[in-house]
């Protein structure tokens, strides 16, 4: 596995990602109305197209060149994304990104780092030492999603 800086070129295979993690692995804590809704995110090639020029974004690929996760962060230290594959899930693929991401959030001098973790990827978070600090309910489509706003002191 080798993890670099997402390019433009990275688009097509981080939305499929996306939305195949999403519809395949998230689906065990979302209803389907919530799959589908947030699933439809993937549609949006102008959001992503943002995401990876205005973050640090990174892809992990396989020595063959399959595009095997993504993780991305803002200069805040906001931890935006991380989707692993839905075939690759529990090979260590979420916990080098997030190596690499707290590197960068070290080089940058943040204090900590900050997410909203869905249900599916709480427990990935708790062990890696991350803390909830509260439950949200968003609202969004009509819908209201369940995720955690858990962090990390650096």
């Amino acid at each position: 596995m080798h993890i670099r800086s997402a390019t433009s070129a990275d688009l097509t295979g981080i939305t499929r990602l996306f939305f195949a993690t999403v519809n395949k692995v998230n689906s065990k804590d979302y209803s389907p109305e919530h799959i589908q809704a947030w699933a439809e995110a993937a549609l949006d090639q102008e959001y992503w197209q943002a995401k990876v020029s205005e973050l640090y974004f990174w892809v992990a690929e396989s020595e063959d060149a399959e595009l095997l996760g993504f993780i991305s962060l803002t200069p805040e230290g906001y931890l935006d994304h991380i989707f692993v594959h839905d075939q690759h899930q529990h090979e260590g693929i979420a916990r080098a990104l997030l190596t690499t991401l707290e590197a960068k959030a070290r080089e940058l001098n943040l204090q900590k780092i900050d997410s909203d973790v869905s249900i599916t990827a709480k427990p990935f978070f708790d062990q890696q030492d991350y803390t909830v600090e509260k439950e949200n309910r968003k609202e969004w489509k009509g819908l209201v999603f369940v995720n955690y706003r858990m962090s990390k002191v650096l």
